[in-house]
């Protein structure tokens, strides 16, 4: 049905797109859809042929072979729900061969076009593939029926809440223009407003000699008779010649409707009466309910004013606008567009104003927007006056009442501000101290600073103390109120002293020098060196150092001491081992009965070793040990019991790291219990 073939057919999809149109027509989007009376049928004796959009529906994206909902060929019903229950409802085709799907939204509150996008919105809908009459009744098993030939063409009626919104979008999959009946019934839910016609609000506007009214529910935008006949004004001669309905232009109802005049209403109380227009009826809503003839609302027209010029907005930093708010609107035509309605005089330096902007809605405004001349850096108290400009005028109300002279509002601008700062470091030892400041002028009056750690302070005069030195951050934010200015800078606390070396090798052999690499940064000035043994040395960097080798392991600690330029010291620590031997050897026998004492087998002294590798092999050819770390020992055990007495053969291979050749050697090794 709605498979588009997209393996099977492209050329055929493509063709069938290319020569659909968008669906634009009234009636055919969710924003000018039918409004629905739940008691009378609906009958569409054609439907417009258009592509339409695609509709989010992960409910069915299991389809089987994918399928792409669009609210094809459509059109769309709204209505809100007076008494919450049930709704049923029938489509019958005109063309019983045809096939009509449909869905149904909850749209209270939402943008209309969600009904594309949001799931969440989704009550109840019905997709099948077979055709002829479909809706939502009681032989209903399901609230939404996906598509295919497999699911009925008959949904579960979905419950409705009192008060919410609704849109039904009906689809006509069928590439033809053959139309259907919408009739509703069987459902328990009231989709009909019950309320009588009323009145809310209606106020004049002498511009144009309009009266905008309002209503409290919606009425067909056809029943309104563009004469303006439905109405008429008591107390007056005046007549209405026209009457528009508002957002008519792309929908079916409206619930505002502006009237024209044939002349100005003096000053005075008015009654505004709904009768029976030319067209034979007043106002009828969605169920052909009329607003009742004789319904009126008074109407009071108050003497016409001037609208005071008396405010601004405030005047914000560096200011090179001036923005006049009006109490009321007056006619965007009174505004001279070269500001020459207005004249800035000041103690600060010289302004004025060159142009004139409106932000104009029906030929009124309610804000000018003055361009002056330039931006005002400086501080200064300064006053707009009103004049007449080269209009002729100063500035007219709607009523066409003209603001007197003489009025003038007071503003003032202030000094744009500045956040360079100074700063003092004091060094030391183990703390560093920063002062900053900053000075305060152009009547700056809050400091807001920000470091690098994150710390921050609002006094004037922060200071900052630092017991890890090095790179640091200081931003300022400072403002008089109006003006605000940033500035950052970068200190460097050069005072960091660390003592660092390091040594050739950890363990010295037989004849190994020791030789001793400084690493050490900071502004040093001294340097002591204590190798355990000995006098040490003051030299920066240690000549190669001989220690004395006994008959046993020696450890000794190297300590260097560096001092800076403040006498400050840091101590670097490194520890060094001598051996009486690095030949490496393998024992002839071992003892593993944990008496401290030859208990294990393995490499002796391969402290000049690399990519070793050392095995242990039982008489019968098994591996029993295996280790490529010579400090890794066997303890005489296999699979964690202990193996047995006798003789084992061993399989050593190293590289010599101070010959750079590769050694092999075996031999066999006596274990003894």
């Amino acid at each position: 049905m709605r498979f588009f073939f997209l393996v099977i057919c492209p050329l055929m999809l493509t063709a069938h797109i290319a020569a659909a149109q968008a669906c634009t027509q009234i009636g055919q989007t969710p924003q000018s859809a039918f409004p629905i009376c739940g008691t009378k049928e609906l009958k569409q004796a054609s439907v417009p042929l258009c592509a339409g959009r695609k509709i989010n529906m992960p409910s069915c994206r299991d389809a089987v072979p994918p399928t792409e909902f669009t609210d094809r060929n459509p059109f769309w019903y709204k209505f809100t729900c007076y008494q919450a229950g049930t709704l049923g409802f029938t489509i019958t085709p005109n063309d019983l061969s045809d096939d009509y799907d449909w869905q149904l939204f909850d749209v209270t509150g939402r943008n209309l076009d969600e009904v594309y996008t949001n799931p969440g919105i989704q009550v109840a809908g019905n997709w099948s593939e077979i055709e002829g009459l479909t809706g939502a009744n009681n032989t209903g098993t399901r609230l939404m029926n996906c598509e295919g030939r497999a699911y009925p063409k008959w949904s579960s009626m979905p419950t409705l809440q009192v008060g919410h919104d609704y849109l039904l979008l009906v689809s006509h999959f069928t590439n033809t223009q053959s139309g259907y009946e919408l009739a509703f019934g069987g459902g328990s839910a009231v989709i009909t407003d019950p309320k009588p016609g009323e009145f809310t609000r209606a106020a004049y506007r002498c511009l144009n000699n309009r009266i905008t009214v309002k209503f409290n529910k919606l009425f067909r935008c056809n029943t309104l008779a563009a004469n303006g006949s439905d109405f008429l004004i008591a107390g007056t001669n005046a007549v209405v010649t026209s009457a528009a309905g508002v957002n008519c232009g792309n929908g079916f109802d409206m619930d505002s409707v502006v009237l024209t005049l044939d002349r100005p209403l003096p000053a005075g109380n008015y009654t505004l009466q709904v009768k029976t227009g030319s067209d034979g009826n007043t106002l009828l809503d969605a169920c052909d309910n009329p607003i009742a003839a004789g319904r009126s609302i008074a109407i009071n027209v108050p003497v016409p004013q001037a609208v005071p010029f008396d405010r601004i907005a405030p005047v914000g930093c560096k200011p090179d606008m001036i923005r006049v708010l009006l109490s009321d609107a007056v006619r965007c035509s009174s505004v001279a567009a070269d500001g020459s309605d207005f004249r800035i005089t000041g103690t600060g330096p010289a302004v004025a104003v060159v142009a004139a902007g409106t932000k104009c809605s029906g030929q009124l405004t309610d804000t000018i927007d003055l361009l002056l001349n330039g931006p005002v850096y400086l501080e200064g108290n300064y006053r707009i006056d009103l004049i007449r400009g080269a209009d002729g005028n100063t500035l007219i109300s709607e009523c066409g009442v003209e603001t007197a002279l003489g009025q003038m509002v007071p503003f003032t601008t202030k000094d744009t501000v500045n956040a360079t700062f100074n700063n003092r470091v004091r060094l030391d030892c183990v703390y560093d101290t920063i002062f900053l400041h900053h000075d305060g002028a152009h009547g700056v009056n809050t400091w807001n600073w920000s470091f690098e750690d994150g710390d921050t302070r609002t006094e004037q005069s922060p200071v900052k103390v630092y017991t890890v030195f090095g790179q640091k951050t200081a931003t300022l934010k400072v403002s008089n109120g109006v003006c605000e200015a940033e500035h950052t800078e970068n200190i460097l606390l050069d005072n960091t002293l660390i003592a660092a070396f390091t040594i050739g090798t950890p363990v010295l052999c037989p004849l190994d020098l020791a030789t001793f690499t400084n690493e050490s940064t900071g502004n040093i000035t001294g340097h002591r060196w204590d190798f355990g043994f000995g006098p040490g040395t003051r030299l920066v960097t240690p000549q190669p150092f001989r220690f004395p080798m006994t008959a046993r392991d020696q450890v000794y600690q190297v300590r260097l001491i560096v001092t800076d330029n403040l006498q400050c010291e840091d101590t670097a620590v490194h520890t060094l081992k001598t051996v009486p031997s690095c030949r490496v050897a393998v024992p002839t026998a071992f003892t593993p009965n944990n008496d401290g004492v030859n208990d294990f087998l393995y490499p002796l002294n391969g402290y000049k070793t690399a990519d070793l590798l050392f095995r242990v092999f039982a008489r019968n050819g098994q591996l029993v040990f295996e280790s490529r770390n010579w400090a890794q020992k066997w303890d005489g055990k296999i699979n964690g019991s202990p193996a047995p007495v006798g003789t084992y053969a061993w399989v050593l291979e190293y590289t010599d790291t101070e010959l750079g050749e590769r050694v092999f050697q075996k031999g066999v090794a006596t274990l003894l219990r």
